[in-house]
């Protein structure tokens, strides 16, 4: 799904997704396109998802506001701040390791001992260390290189209970020595 102001932007989409047609009255190809159409059940899914979003994101944001309190506790640690003036729709809950740590370790270990699944990291590596972009990283980013190797995503999901996001911040103290 594309959403955008630009006309422009728009009209190009519109002939990408269909095979390059400028229209769908014309089979005349203007461009090399793809069959980037979407399906009747998706779109219907699709504009369900879009009229419940604001709730769906106040929902992950109820969730982020328990884990940031929550880990306000913790010495090792600490939510990735969301910027002065941001907004976050918390895609992921994104918190970060004072020290570096197996983090495979770490998910096992919380998914046996207390039944808590961390999701998936954004990135395990930089992008700049991803197969695709190599050619382009000309230097080193420790920065990125090293929050990349201390950040777990703690779970958030719309519909989320509190009593489960308590429950995950109850498995980090008991996993962990994070707490004082």
């Amino acid at each position: 799904m594309i959403v955008t102001n630009d006309d422009r932007i728009a009209e190009e989409s519109r002939i990408y997704r269909d095979q390059g047609k400028a229209s769908f009255t014309v089979n005349a190809h203007v461009r090399m396109g793809y069959n980037w159409r979407m399906s009747e059940p998706l779109a219907i899914i699709g504009l369900k998802h879009l009229e419940r979003l604001p709730a769906m994101i106040a929902d992950r944001q109820a969730i982020a506001a328990i884990y940031d309190s929550g880990l306000a506790g913790f010495r090792n640690l600490f939510p990735l701040k969301v910027p002065r003036g941001g907004v976050c729709n918390y895609y992921k809950y994104i918190a970060v390791m004072r020290e570096k740590r197996d983090r495979k370790e770490l998910k096992t270990m919380l998914r046996k001992r207390y039944g808590v699944a961390l999701a998936g990291e954004v990135y395990e590596e930089p992008l700049h260390k991803q197969p695709v972009f190599l050619k382009y990283a000309t230097d080193p980013l420790p920065v990125s290189e090293d929050l990349c190797a201390r950040h777990i995503c703690l779970p958030v999901f719309s519909g989320m209970k509190e009593s489960d996001a308590h429950q995950v911040l109850d498995a980090l103290r008991g996993a962990t020595d994070y707490t004082d």
